[in-house]
């Protein structure tokens, strides 16, 4: 069994992944909750927090100020399920204990079960568009948040909400510059952006942000293009994929989102070098029956996605195409590879029923032998044991070709390469 990740949070000494307490690599596997705190009843909010922990889970995005997500915000932030305001006399400057003692619950709740909660201060709709907060009360509110949290060793801060911050810059840096000063340093702090943008656009250099969110949404074919960028800026940030695009949500021009483009959007944001969050769109919405919906397909396959991708020593992995001699297709199509740096093992993510030929000779070792492994199940498929080209004794090593292909029924694959002898 995997040993819980003690908090706080870190970076790794390269910048390039977390680390907890103990220096031990902490692998984000994030979903989105964005009402947990405010209209999730406790009884629903504890067996949510339960079922994401069961299923591997390690992260849950959520709001403290929600006020029905956006297009559907209140003018002001709404009560929580027990009826409590998050502020007395609807004033920012007054936070009301009562409201959030029910966050402290489910913090520990949540810790309990192993998993971190990256908070959202407010949804951005109340710094971009009614302008609630100003540059003072901004500072005032992170700092109480800071200083109520300080302790707390599972929580994440996560600027912004939904938004882009041009021409609110002041008030989102008051805000992390406030959370900062209450907690002395304890937690990490990021920025959540709007669709099709990313928190370096904007706040890549400033001291708060120790690593950057990607907001894809609709976009959900860009994902790999995005994180890729994000993880070769300097200085070097962990990059996650915040938000894509939620499994059965109905809103996307490229839908609909089935398990598989749920599953893609994963491997994608990993095989780029970054982190996912996963996201169903009945935990937001919270329609009708929503608490129902706690074990569709595309979350039950996180569970898989997970096992699969830390069995090897996933935090010294390098994103290389350079595998693929063929077949490594495009956008909605986009095959993708990493490897570690010494060249010993590889992952291959096939999207879909693909057909692409390897260059083996990347494994830096005699031969090779290759596994099938089944994205939704976990099942494992015998590919076959091949000379890579390698320490054969001749001066240079010889360019080893294999064509490997999808599985018969198997909607897409992840080949693992190992280096034998």
């Amino acid at each position: 069994m995997t040993q819980a990740a003690q908090g706080p949070l870190r970076i790794s000494s390269n910048g390039r992944y977390f680390v907890d307490a103990a220096g031990r690599p902490f692998f984000w596997l994030g979903d989105t909750a964005w009402p947990l705190y405010a209209q999730y009843a406790r009884e629903d909010a504890e067996r949510y927090l339960r079922n994401r922990a069961d299923k591997g889970f390690t992260v849950i995005q959520g709001v403290l100020l929600w006020g029905g997500g956006t297009g559907f915000e209140g003018a002001t932030p709404g009560p929580n399920a027990a009826g409590e305001l998050p502020w007395l006399n609807q004033n920012p400057a007054t936070p009301n204990d009562a409201y959030f003692q029910h966050v402290d619950h489910l913090a520990c709740v949540a810790a309990e079960h192993g998993l971190f909660l990256a908070m959202l201060p407010t949804w951005g709709y109340y710094v971009n568009d009614v302008r609630t907060f100003n540059v003072e009360n901004a500072h005032a509110y992170g700092r109480w948040l800071g200083e109520r949290y300080r302790n707390q060793p599972n929580i994440v801060w996560v600027n912004g909400g939904d938004r882009v911050p041009t021409g609110y810059e002041a008030v989102w840096r008051a805000l992390a510059y406030g959370l900062r000063a209450g907690d002395g340093g304890a937690h990490l702090i990021t920025y959540h952006p709007c669709g099709w943008t990313h928190s370096s656009q904007y706040f890549h250099h400033d001291d708060w942000l120790d690593f950057n969110m990607i907001q894809t949404w609709t976009e959900w074919a860009k994902v790999y293009p995005a994180v890729a960028y994000d993880t070769q800026l300097q200085p070097a940030k962990p990059v996650v994929l915040a938000e894509g695009a939620y499994e059965n949500g109905p809103e996307y021009p490229q839908g609909p989102i089935t398990p598989l483009i749920v599953r893609r959007q994963a491997w994608w944001a990993f095989m780029a070098g970054g982190f996912h969050t996963y996201g169903q769109d009945q935990m937001w919405r919270m329609e009708p029956g929503w608490a129902s919906t706690f074990d569709t397909p595309g979350a039950a396959h996180m569970a898989v996605f997970r096992r699969i991708a830390t069995s090897r020593e996933w935090w010294r992995r390098i994103s290389d195409q350079g595998i693929f001699a063929s077949g490594v297709g495009s956008e909605r199509t986009l095959n993708t590879a990493v490897r570690s740096p010494e060249g010993d093992w590889a992952m291959v993510y096939l999207s879909g029923q693909r057909h692409a030929r390897l260059h083996l000779d990347r494994l830096q070792t005699r031969r090779v032998k290759a596994t099938f492994v089944n994205p939704q199940t976990g099942e494992e498929q015998d590919a076959g044991t091949y000379e890579t080209g390698n320490l054969t004794g001749a001066q240079f090593p010889q360019a080893k070709q294999q064509w490997f292909s999808t599985p018969g029924y198997w909607e897409d694959a992840l080949l693992m390469l190992d280096g034998i002898d």
